[in-house]
């Protein structure tokens, strides 16, 4: 749907897009980095499964699949910067107005909408607002504890589970599980300090995420870290 979240699918194989023909920067990317390369072939099969199941339903709420994914473009649109302290006023602005918007369509829904009622790309942007919502980690920790029986319907992957995962955790001050959540120090982009790092990769497999190493060099390649210094400030 959106490029960074294809990018982001990719990175973490969250289902959502993998397949590098769609974006020549990141066909580039997986060119230096074969691992993730290998993953990302192996999600197509996935992908393309995950297509059959949803493609005979018609969303019963398009009015609220259009807002989400409106909401969602302009998420994507106020990251797609040079992390210059102009972008991130923006992003911070556009994460603050969507706020609201995300916690009252939860909040109606009594958690995420499905695939039944806003398609498989309006759940993805709904998920990809809450993941964004750090100013309000009560708010993400009550999405995930809500996602399991969407979890267990396909409607989200274990995957895309394991990254709000991460990002609560952060957000709460706590060591992430899974790596999936960086920080640039010294203008090298770095795992937040991890539980448990030398198990890192054991439980990303077990959710079918690429090995960490992957991961990072993807995101190298991709997004250009911003000038910090060892203390992860902007320079």
């Amino acid at each position: 749907m959106l490029r960074a979240v294809a990018v982001m699918a990719v990175l973490a194989c969250a289902g959502n897009a993998c397949a590098e023909e769609e974006d020549p920067e990141l066909a580039a990317a997986l060119l230096k980095c074969p691992g993730a390369a290998v993953f990302a072939k192996a999600e197509e099969a996935r992908k393309a499964e995950d297509a059959r199941r949803w493609a005979g339903i018609t969303p019963s709420a398009p009015q609220l699949r259009e807002q989400l994914l409106e909401m969602a473009r302009v998420d994507q649109d106020a990251r797609d910067g040079d992390w210059s302290q102009e972008m991130i006023t923006k992003m911070l602005a556009v994460d603050a107005a969507n706020l609201p918007r995300i916690k009252r369509i939860v909040a109606d829904h009594h958690g995420l909408p499905g695939v039944r009622e806003v398609g498989a790309d309006g759940m993805a942007a709904a998920w990809l607002l809450v993941q964004h919502a750090d100013t309000d980690a009560a708010f993400q920790q009550q999405v995930l504890e809500g996602l399991a029986p969407k979890v267990d319907s396909g409607e989200v992957s274990a995957r895309e589970y394991a990254l709000l995962v991460d990002r609560v955790l952060v957000n709460t001050g706590k060591p992430q599980r899974y790596g999936s959540q960086l920080a640039a120090i010294s203008s090298r982009w770095q795992p937040k300090p991890m539980e448990a790092p030398e198990q890192v990769d054991a439980r990303r497999a077990a959710l079918g995420l690429m090995p960490l190493a992957d991961y990072l060099c993807v995101a190298v390649e991709m997004f250009p870290a911003p000038a910090t210094d060892a203390d992860g400030k902007l320079l």
